[in-house]
Protein backbone atom coordinates (compact mmCIF):
# COMPACT_ATOMS: atom_id res chain seq x y z
CA UNK A 1 0.00 0.00 0.00
CA UNK A 2 1.42 3.38 -1.03
CA UNK A 3 1.42 6.27 1.47
CA UNK A 4 1.57 10.04 0.96
CA UNK A 5 1.84 12.84 3.50
CA UNK A 6 0.29 16.27 3.01
CA UNK A 7 1.00 19.49 4.90
CA UNK A 8 -1.23 22.52 4.30
CA UNK A 9 -1.66 26.11 5.39
CA UNK A 10 -3.85 29.06 4.49
CA UNK A 11 -3.43 32.77 5.15
CA UNK A 12 -5.68 35.82 4.86
CA UNK A 13 -4.63 39.41 5.46
CA UNK A 14 -7.70 41.12 6.88
CA UNK A 15 -9.79 37.97 7.37
CA UNK A 16 -11.46 38.45 4.97
CA UNK A 17 -8.74 39.93 2.77
CA UNK A 18 -6.17 38.90 0.20
CA UNK A 19 -5.68 35.15 0.78
CA UNK A 20 -3.40 32.32 -0.28
CA UNK A 21 -3.21 28.55 0.18
CA UNK A 22 -0.06 26.39 0.14
CA UNK A 23 0.76 22.71 0.44
CA UNK A 24 3.53 20.14 0.49
CA UNK A 25 3.07 16.56 -0.75
CA UNK A 26 5.61 13.95 0.36
CA UNK A 27 6.27 10.27 -0.12
CA UNK A 28 8.43 9.35 2.85
CA UNK A 29 11.16 12.01 2.96
CA UNK A 30 10.79 12.88 -0.73
CA UNK A 31 8.91 16.10 -1.45
CA UNK A 32 6.78 15.47 -4.54
CA UNK A 33 5.26 18.93 -4.78
CA UNK A 34 5.48 22.31 -3.07
CA UNK A 35 3.08 24.93 -4.38
CA UNK A 36 0.93 27.95 -3.53
CA UNK A 37 -2.37 29.33 -4.84
CA UNK A 38 -3.67 32.90 -4.47
CA UNK A 39 -7.42 33.19 -3.90
CA UNK A 40 -8.28 36.88 -4.07
CA UNK A 41 -10.45 38.07 -1.17
CA UNK A 42 -11.29 35.24 1.26
CA UNK A 43 -11.28 34.31 4.95
CA UNK A 44 -8.53 32.35 6.63
CA UNK A 45 -10.79 29.31 7.01
CA UNK A 46 -11.63 29.35 3.30
CA UNK A 47 -7.89 29.52 2.57
CA UNK A 48 -7.24 26.51 4.83
CA UNK A 49 -9.89 24.40 3.07
CA UNK A 50 -8.70 25.57 -0.35
CA UNK A 51 -5.20 24.34 0.50
CA UNK A 52 -6.56 20.94 1.56
CA UNK A 53 -8.64 20.53 -1.60
CA UNK A 54 -5.81 21.58 -3.89
CA UNK A 55 -3.40 19.20 -2.15
CA UNK A 56 -5.78 16.23 -2.32
CA UNK A 57 -6.46 16.94 -5.99
CA UNK A 58 -2.73 17.16 -6.78
CA UNK A 59 -1.83 14.12 -4.64
CA UNK A 60 -3.99 11.89 -6.85
CA UNK A 61 -1.60 12.61 -9.73
CA UNK A 62 1.32 11.04 -7.87
CA UNK A 63 -0.28 7.69 -7.01
CA UNK A 64 -3.03 5.17 -7.60
CA UNK A 65 -5.56 6.70 -5.17
CA UNK A 66 -7.43 3.50 -4.25
CA UNK A 67 -4.09 1.91 -3.32
CA UNK A 68 -2.82 4.88 -1.33
CA UNK A 69 -3.20 5.99 2.27
CA UNK A 70 -2.90 9.74 2.90
CA UNK A 71 -1.97 11.55 6.11
CA UNK A 72 -2.94 15.23 6.28
CA UNK A 73 -1.32 17.63 8.75
CA UNK A 74 -2.50 21.21 9.32
CA UNK A 75 -2.38 23.86 12.03
CA UNK A 76 -6.07 24.68 11.45
CA UNK A 77 -7.83 23.18 14.45
CA UNK A 78 -11.24 24.07 12.99
CA UNK A 79 -10.67 22.32 9.66
CA UNK A 80 -9.10 19.23 11.21
CA UNK A 81 -11.92 18.99 13.78
CA UNK A 82 -14.55 19.30 11.06
CA UNK A 83 -12.90 16.77 8.77
CA UNK A 84 -12.70 14.25 11.63
CA UNK A 85 -16.32 14.86 12.65
CA UNK A 86 -15.61 16.47 16.01
CA UNK A 87 -17.07 19.81 14.91
CA UNK A 88 -20.12 20.43 12.74
CA UNK A 89 -19.81 22.63 9.64
CA UNK A 90 -22.17 25.54 10.25
CA UNK A 91 -20.68 28.14 7.91
CA UNK A 92 -22.40 28.36 4.53
CA UNK A 93 -19.12 29.55 3.02
CA UNK A 94 -17.24 26.47 4.26
CA UNK A 95 -19.84 23.78 3.57
CA UNK A 96 -19.16 23.46 -0.21
CA UNK A 97 -15.41 23.31 0.48
CA UNK A 98 -15.95 20.72 3.20
CA UNK A 99 -18.10 18.56 0.92
CA UNK A 100 -15.53 18.85 -1.86
CA UNK A 101 -12.78 17.76 0.54
CA UNK A 102 -14.86 14.73 1.57
CA UNK A 103 -15.42 13.82 -2.08
CA UNK A 104 -11.72 14.14 -2.95
CA UNK A 105 -10.73 12.14 0.15
CA UNK A 106 -13.14 9.32 -0.77
CA UNK A 107 -11.03 8.57 -3.85
CA UNK A 108 -8.15 7.32 -1.67
CA UNK A 109 -7.88 4.10 0.33
CA UNK A 110 -7.94 6.22 3.49
CA UNK A 111 -7.24 9.77 4.64
CA UNK A 112 -6.38 10.72 8.22
CA UNK A 113 -6.23 14.23 9.64
CA UNK A 114 -3.90 15.48 12.41
CA UNK A 115 -3.60 18.92 13.96
CA UNK A 116 -0.03 20.15 14.43
CA UNK A 117 1.32 23.45 15.82
CA UNK A 118 2.39 26.26 13.50
CA UNK A 119 5.98 25.62 14.61
CA UNK A 120 6.00 22.38 12.59
CA UNK A 121 8.76 22.85 9.98
CA UNK A 122 6.67 21.66 7.03
CA UNK A 123 3.65 23.75 8.00
CA UNK A 124 6.08 26.64 8.48
CA UNK A 125 7.27 26.16 4.90
CA UNK A 126 3.65 26.34 3.72
CA UNK A 127 3.10 29.49 5.78
CA UNK A 128 6.20 30.99 4.16
CA UNK A 129 4.89 30.18 0.68
CA UNK A 130 1.55 31.84 1.51
CA UNK A 131 3.11 35.01 2.86
CA UNK A 132 5.59 35.31 0.02
CA UNK A 133 2.72 35.07 -2.47
CA UNK A 134 0.73 37.72 -0.57
CA UNK A 135 3.80 39.96 -0.33
CA UNK A 136 4.21 39.73 -4.10
CA UNK A 137 0.55 40.64 -4.62
CA UNK A 138 0.91 43.69 -2.37
CA UNK A 139 3.99 44.82 -4.31
CA UNK A 140 2.12 44.56 -7.60
CA UNK A 141 -0.68 46.75 -6.22
CA UNK A 142 1.71 49.59 -5.29
CA UNK A 143 2.66 52.04 -8.09
CA UNK A 144 6.30 51.74 -9.16
CA UNK A 145 8.55 54.28 -7.48
CA UNK A 146 12.21 55.15 -7.60
CA UNK A 147 13.15 53.03 -4.59
CA UNK A 148 14.01 49.47 -3.72
CA UNK A 149 11.02 47.23 -2.88
CA UNK A 150 10.29 46.56 0.78
CA UNK A 151 9.71 42.88 0.02
CA UNK A 152 11.07 40.38 -2.47
CA UNK A 153 9.87 36.88 -3.22
CA UNK A 154 12.12 33.96 -2.31
CA UNK A 155 10.94 30.36 -2.68
CA UNK A 156 12.81 27.36 -1.21
CA UNK A 157 14.06 24.77 -3.69
CA UNK A 158 14.43 22.04 -1.06
CA UNK A 159 14.94 21.22 2.60
CA UNK A 160 17.83 20.04 4.76
CA UNK A 161 17.75 16.83 6.78
CA UNK A 162 20.71 16.98 9.16
CA UNK A 163 21.81 15.44 12.49
CA UNK A 164 21.58 18.86 14.16
CA UNK A 165 18.26 19.69 15.80
CA UNK A 166 19.30 22.70 17.89
CA UNK A 167 21.80 25.53 17.53
CA UNK A 168 23.74 24.07 20.46
CA UNK A 169 24.28 20.80 18.55
CA UNK A 170 25.38 22.46 15.31
CA UNK A 171 28.98 23.56 14.61
CA UNK A 172 29.72 27.28 14.23
CA UNK A 173 30.70 26.66 10.60
CA UNK A 174 30.33 23.67 8.29
CA UNK A 175 34.10 23.20 8.09
CA UNK A 176 34.02 21.98 11.69
CA UNK A 177 31.89 18.88 11.04
CA UNK A 178 32.32 15.65 9.07
CA UNK A 179 28.75 14.51 9.77
CA UNK A 180 26.80 14.10 6.52
CA UNK A 181 23.56 15.93 5.83
CA UNK A 182 20.94 15.28 3.17
CA UNK A 183 19.46 17.97 0.98
CA UNK A 184 16.12 17.02 -0.51
CA UNK A 185 15.33 19.00 -3.66
CA UNK A 186 11.68 19.54 -4.56
CA UNK A 187 10.45 17.76 -7.68
CA UNK A 188 9.74 20.94 -9.65
CA UNK A 189 13.47 21.82 -9.51
CA UNK A 190 14.74 18.41 -10.67
CA UNK A 191 16.22 19.73 -13.92
CA UNK A 192 18.35 22.21 -12.01
CA UNK A 193 20.49 19.32 -10.67
CA UNK A 194 21.68 18.34 -14.14
CA UNK A 195 25.48 18.59 -14.29
CA UNK A 196 26.15 18.04 -10.58
CA UNK A 197 28.15 14.95 -9.56
CA UNK A 198 29.56 13.23 -6.47
CA UNK A 199 32.80 14.90 -5.43
CA UNK A 200 31.75 18.37 -6.59
CA UNK A 201 32.20 21.30 -4.24
CA UNK A 202 29.17 23.58 -4.16
CA UNK A 203 27.88 26.51 -2.15
CA UNK A 204 24.59 25.85 -0.35
CA UNK A 205 22.45 28.89 0.40
CA UNK A 206 19.93 28.30 3.20
CA UNK A 207 17.35 30.40 4.98
CA UNK A 208 18.05 30.14 8.72
CA UNK A 209 14.38 30.43 9.65
CA UNK A 210 15.04 29.99 13.37
CA UNK A 211 17.62 32.78 13.59
CA UNK A 212 16.85 36.15 15.18
CA UNK A 213 16.40 38.94 12.64
CA UNK A 214 16.46 42.09 14.78
CA UNK A 215 20.10 41.93 15.96
CA UNK A 216 22.66 44.11 14.17
CA UNK A 217 25.71 43.84 16.46
CA UNK A 218 27.37 40.70 17.87
CA UNK A 219 30.62 39.48 19.37
CA UNK A 220 31.97 37.07 16.71
CA UNK A 221 33.39 33.69 17.72
CA UNK A 222 37.00 32.96 16.80
CA UNK A 223 37.75 36.23 15.02
CA UNK A 224 38.74 39.68 16.23
CA UNK A 225 39.38 40.62 19.84
CA UNK A 226 35.93 39.95 21.20
CA UNK A 227 34.68 43.46 20.47
CA UNK A 228 31.18 44.14 19.19
CA UNK A 229 30.90 44.20 15.41
CA UNK A 230 28.11 44.74 12.93
CA UNK A 231 26.59 41.51 11.67
CA UNK A 232 27.53 42.39 8.09
CA UNK A 233 31.21 42.04 9.08
CA UNK A 234 30.66 38.59 10.65
CA UNK A 235 29.37 35.12 9.78
CA UNK A 236 26.81 35.21 12.61
CA UNK A 237 23.49 33.54 11.66
CA UNK A 238 21.52 36.40 13.25
CA UNK A 239 20.90 39.16 10.69
CA UNK A 240 17.99 40.95 8.96
CA UNK A 241 17.92 38.32 6.19
CA UNK A 242 19.31 35.09 7.68
CA UNK A 243 20.78 33.65 4.47
CA UNK A 244 23.66 31.23 5.00
CA UNK A 245 26.42 30.47 2.50
CA UNK A 246 28.30 27.20 3.10
CA UNK A 247 30.86 25.41 0.95
CA UNK A 248 30.18 21.66 1.01
CA UNK A 249 31.32 18.56 -0.83
CA UNK A 250 28.73 16.33 -2.50
CA UNK A 251 29.19 12.74 -1.32
CA UNK A 252 26.40 11.12 -3.33
CA UNK A 253 23.43 12.10 -5.48
CA UNK A 254 20.46 9.75 -5.36
CA UNK A 255 17.66 11.08 -7.52
CA UNK A 256 16.55 14.28 -5.71
CA UNK A 257 18.65 13.69 -2.58
CA UNK A 258 22.13 15.18 -2.25
CA UNK A 259 24.22 13.80 0.62
CA UNK A 260 26.85 16.41 1.50
CA UNK A 261 29.70 16.92 3.97
CA UNK A 262 30.40 20.23 5.70
CA UNK A 263 26.91 21.66 6.23
CA UNK A 264 26.06 23.26 9.58
CA UNK A 265 22.34 23.87 8.91
CA UNK A 266 19.75 22.56 11.38
CA UNK A 267 17.31 19.81 10.44
CA UNK A 268 14.38 21.06 8.32
CA UNK A 269 16.16 24.26 7.21
CA UNK A 270 14.85 25.59 3.85
CA UNK A 271 17.36 25.59 0.97
CA UNK A 272 17.31 28.63 -1.32
CA UNK A 273 19.95 27.83 -3.92
CA UNK A 274 22.97 25.76 -4.95
CA UNK A 275 25.94 27.31 -6.74
CA UNK A 276 29.12 25.61 -8.01
CA UNK A 277 32.55 26.33 -6.52
CA UNK A 278 35.13 27.47 -9.07
CA UNK A 279 38.70 27.31 -7.77
CA UNK A 280 39.96 30.01 -10.12
CA UNK A 281 37.53 32.65 -8.87
CA UNK A 282 36.43 31.44 -5.42
CA UNK A 283 39.79 30.62 -3.79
Amino acid sequence: MDQLTIYTDGASRGNPGQAASAWLILRGDEVLESDVLTLGRATNNVAEYSALNAALRRAAKFCTPKETKVEVFSDSNLMISQMTGRYAVRSEDLRPLYEKAKQLASEFASVTYTHVPRENAYVGSCDWLCNNALDLLSLKSVPAQNKAPDKIECTPIGIVHSPFNTAEEAPRQGIFTDKPSRIMIYEKYRDGLFGLAAGDKVFILCWFNRAERDILKVKPHGHGKGEMRGVFSTRAPVRPNPISLTLVTIITINDLILTVKGLEALDNTPVLDIKPYYGDIDS
